[in-house]
């Protein structure tokens, strides 16, 4: 428990503080930095798997930092755009993708990059920039994109990430709620359910739960015992209370104070098939917690959210598809492809003027669900 944790770590502070010297707080596990500065190279860990782009907005001007392990220090990349301009964005997105074609010359085509969004950008679907012109490129055929909160939850979703489990069969629940009160009804939930457990069957133990006995105590119960979950119900943003931010349950709203009180198991992968999961208050751009970072902080090491208002008519298919590309290569179900898994799904090629399927594992959906979901972690 939270409490007996705060107890136990205000034992040991107050042992150090009352032993002689002035280093007592180094011996204490992962407080040899308490109340200093992190050091880059500390935080520079964060791009062992790729680049992390940092970009912010200011009265000062609009920057780029794009931090690489190897590098000592970040690259600066002025942005030609000002603070006002970010939040009336539109065509001048697709400037990210030119910058970003310089870096070919120190990532290959298709390497991961993580974002990490700070105020205006915050709101941007970044992974979705580019000029969307004939025989241009957009970034999501350049890159394959993620999200970060910030570099510090990266690195811990790494660390997580050496000890996972290696069983080939997962446990994994399909949570769903299709009448919660007050909200309009979902009439795919049912059938976007069923669809995965068909995808997933011989993979995973699938657990579903759906209607009356998706309440409270029973999903927070299955989110501490199974290291996949599929949420599909409504996300409900609370603007002035960002920890009240909730999925809407059958007997009420799941919290992200809640969620982050979870004790969980083994988490790995969580998709949240709900509303506005990605996106925290316009007013308060810096405040990175909303219902898929809480997820991550809760433990999940990889999350899809979405940015705005899922389509109930789309969802059956894009899970279908999604989870069919989460299949490894030894027919094992791997939440460390996820970005890889979301990019493949949403990447769609034009073929005389229509979608051509590539190899059935990409699909075609209106554009606003086709930029709307996001990865978030490792």
């Amino acid at each position: 428990m939270l409490a007996d944790e705060f107890t136990q770590q205000t034992l040991l502070i107050r042992t150090a503080l009352d032993s002689p010297g002035p280093d007592q707080h180094d011996r204490l596990p992962g407080l040899s930095r308490f109340l200093l500065l992190p050091l880059f190279r500390n935080l520079q860990q964060a791009a062992c798997e790729g680049p992390v782009i940092i970009v912010n907005a200011s009265k000062y001007g609009c920057d780029a930092l794009v931090v690489l392990v190897d590098r000592p220090n970040p690259i600066h990349i002025p942005l030609s755009i000002t603070k006002e301009g970010v939040g009336q964005l539109s065509s001048r997105l697709s400037t990210l993708t030119v910058r970003a074609k310089s870096m070919d010359t120190i990532l290959p085509s298709q390497s991961p990059i993580w974002w990490c969004p700070t105020t205006e950008f915050s709101l941007l679907p970044l992974h979705a920039a580019g000029p969307y012109r004939k025989g241009q490129q957009n970034l999501a055929n350049l890159y394959i994109s993620s999200y970060t909160p910030t570099l510090t939850a990266l690195i811990h979703a790494r660390r997580h990430t050496l000890t996972h489990s290696a069983s080939n069969r997962k446990f994994f629940v399909g949570i769903g709620q299709a009448k919660a009160m007050g909200e309009n009804e979902l009439v795919s939930v049912g059938a976007e359910l069923a669809s995965i457990k068909q995808r997933v069957n011989g993979l995973a133990t699938f657990t579903h739960i759906e209607g009356q006995e998706s309440c409270i105590a029973r999903v927070m119960e299955e989110l501490g015992k199974n290291e996949w979950v599929h949420l599909a119900c409504h996300g409900i943003p609370n603007r002035n209370q960002p920890f009240e931010s909730a999925f809407a349950l059958h007997d009420g709203h799941l919290t992200i104070e809640r969620i982050i009180r979870c004790e969980l198991e083994n988490p790995e992968f969580a998709y949240l098939s709900a509303c506005h999961t990605t996106v925290g208050d316009e007013d308060s751009l810096d405040e990175v917690m909303h219902l898929a970072s809480a997820m991550q902080f809760a433990g999940f090491r990889s999350v899809i959210g979405t940015m705005w208002a899922v389509d109930d008519a789309q969802t059956n298919k894009i899970t279908s598809v999604f989870y069919g590309n989460m299949i490894d290569e030894r027919g094992r179900l791997d939440y460390t492809r996820a970005a890889f898994a979301l990019n493949r799904t949403m990447t769609m090629k034009k073929v005389g003027g229509c979608t051509n399927l590539i190899n059935g594992s990409s699909i075609d959906v209106p554009f606003d669900q086709h930029i709307l979901y996001v990865h978030v972690g490792t």
